[in-house]
């Protein structure tokens, strides 16, 4: 070892450098040429690089440093908005109130007949009254706080709070956007003094709730200790809390000549191939899930073998979005108090817990006003199969694994019944063309819960931020294709 040690330490050697006068030192001088790149003290000073500023003529908004390299501040889960609004511009004194408000809302693009229909949902709404103070003046700088409410509760239903989400498919978008809106109201003086307007300024922001399993990972699934343990006519295969068997569906092949009578001839087959799941159905995204198939025709050992070369595993990702009813969508154009000129807007508000002066708002709901869900569903990632064994005459055993999408780039959430992003695990097992007028396929579909971290304690993040909570920063990355996000990652 110290041989490999002296062999791998590197080498000195002594010499001289030797310089060349033949080039000369370039000039310098306290003006640059027009080919050179400068830098604008004054501009980068004045750029508020450091936090995040928005101005309006009388209200300079600050919410604190940048801690994150995003085009908007950024929020994770039990995080709280805080900033402070700064007074400025003439006349304070005709300061009648400032809010602050907390929106969340639900944008639904929907290509149907006629044109795209549009419709925008507000789901959340949280506001703040500022107290002002009784003698106003230029300068007065009034803080606020507004916690991000974990979960919010629709239609009866309690979620999570949804992530920040923009999706572009096929006929149809769907995007999950938050913004704070601040408004001043401000009155009239006497003369000569004009009429003051109103001023609110928007400001979008982005939240990316971490979560996590409930339960700790199960790396692999055991098998049955042996053949007695067997009991392949019960659902559940193996005695474990931790696993979770689910049966196969066998079918026919649309182009066999038993689709016309779809449930004949498959009694047989219903309990002869099994796929199990660790359990809770809960992973980190960017993870193996463990995956175990049995294929049990002790009848027909060939058909086990023949069926064991023809099995498939994917991940799909799923939206499903309900948008408002196109008749709806017209009356709400004539209404301006219930409209934009670019599409509709309905109200179905979260009722959340605050303090202060805030004012939730309750639930208004009617499902009525919404159309049949349009549902979009693409793959992200395909199964692998590890081993296969046969454990007894016509009994094969499987063992394969499949990631859970992209490291921290996968969400399961949900908006009432308007809107959800699910995640399946498809399972085929198919026969070959040639045995498909006598042997069925089989099917599994299973949803699985896909959460952005793996399973750990959140004290021990937040031990490590200082009690900062962090951002998933890795969903931001649904945003790419919006052009709302990252400056370089």
């Amino acid at each position: 070892m110290s041989d490999l040690a002296e062999q791998q330490q590197p080498t000195f050697f002594d010499f001289e450098i030797g310089y060349s006068t033949t080039v000369s030192t370039p000039t310098y001088s306290l003006l640059p040429s027009q080919k050179e790149i400068t830098l604008d003290a004054q501009h980068l000073s004045s750029s508020g690089g450091l936090s995040w500023v928005s101005r309006t003529k009388h209200m300079k908004i600050d919410l604190g440093k940048r801690l994150w390299q995003t085009n908007s501040p950024a929020y994770g889960l039990n995080d709280k908005i805080e900033g402070s609004i700064n007074i400025s511009g003439p006349h304070p004194e005709h300061i009648e109130d400032i809010t602050v408000a907390l929106e969340g809302n639900l944008i639904t693009s929907v290509l149907a007949d006629g044109g795209v229909s549009k419709s925008t949902t507000l789901f959340m709404s949280h506001k703040v009254s500022l107290p002002l103070s009784r003698h106003q003046a230029e300068g007065d700088i009034y803080p606020f706080v507004i916690p991000i409410p974990s979960e919010i509760t629709l239609q009866g239903i309690k979620h999570l709070t949804p992530p920040s989400f923009y999706r572009l498919h096929v006929g149809m978008a769907g995007e999950i956007a938050y913004s704070l809106k601040i408004s001043m109201t401000r009155q009239g003086g006497r003369k000569p003094f004009k009429l003051e307007n109103d001023e609110t300024k928007i400001i979008p922001i982005l939240y990316f709730p971490k979560t996590r399993p409930s339960d700790p990972p199960l790396a692999t699934i055991p098998k049955p200790p042996s053949e007695r343990d067997l009991h392949f006519a019960s659902p559940n295969v193996f005695i474990s809390e931790h696993v979770d068997t689910f049966p196969l569906t066998p079918r026919w092949s649309p182009v066999s000549s038993h689709a016309k009578r779809p449930s004949v001839g498959l009694e047989p087959f219903k309990k002869t191939v099994f796929f199990s799941l660790p359990a809770p159905q809960s992973f980190g995204s960017g993870e193996k899930i463990p995956f175990f198939l049995s294929l049990v025709f002790k009848d027909s050992p060939v058909q086990a073998a023949m069926y064991a070369k023809n099995i498939r595993v994917v991940l799909m990702k799923q939206l499903t979005v309900r948008p408002v009813k196109s008749s709806l969508r017209k009356l709400f154009a004539r209404s301006k108090s219930t409209t934009s000129p670019k599409g509709s807007r309905t109200e179905m508000i979260a009722s959340s817990n605050s303090s202060g002066r805030s004012s939730p708002s309750s639930p208004i709901v009617d499902m009525d006003m919404y159309g049949p869900p349009v549902t979009r569903r693409w793959q992200l990632t395909t199964g692998h199969l590890e081993t296969q064994s046969e454990y007894a005459e016509g009994v094969y055993l499987l063992r394969g694994w499949i990631s859970a999408g992209e490291l921290g780039r996968g969400c399961s959430w949900q908006v009432g019944q308007v809107a959800r992003l699910q995640y399946f695990l498809e399972i085929e097992i198919d026969t070959p063309a040639s045995m498909e007028e006598h042997l069925p396929t089989f099917r599994l579909e299973k949803e699985v819960e896909i959460t952005t971290d793996c399973w750990e304690t959140m004290n021990r993040e937040l031990q490590s931020t200082g009690g900062v909570p962090t951002p998933a920063l890795g969903l931001a990355r649904c945003l790419l294709d919006k052009g709302v996000m990252y400056h370089d990652m």
